[in-house]
């Protein structure tokens, strides 16, 4: 079972999220301003924008693509802000 990693950080500090990939209703990735976002949207009806400038849409692209064509069991978004 496939799951994606998510990092939720406040002033309190960080916690990190497993999502099911199988809960993911939409996956919508876009680059904007050289900034790697997505939207994520679960079947429960929450909607989590990210955000990473580190990364760029080619490498991340390349990353989605062997987590899913491998056993690899979670993708790793913690270096991605989560916009709240």
């Amino acid at each position: 079972m496939k799951s994606i990693r998510l990092k939720y950080c406040t002033n309190n500090g960080c916690t990190f999220k497993f999502v099911n990939r199988a809960n993911i209703k939409r996956f919508d990735v876009v680059e904007k301003k050289g900034s790697v976002c997505i939207e994520l949207t679960l079947k429960t009806g929450e909607s989590v924008s990210l955000l990473s400038g580190a990364e760029t849409l080619d490498v991340f692209n390349q990353r989605w693509s062997r987590f899913e064509a491998s056993e690899e069991i979670f993708f790793d978004l913690a270096e991605f802000e989560v916009i709240r």
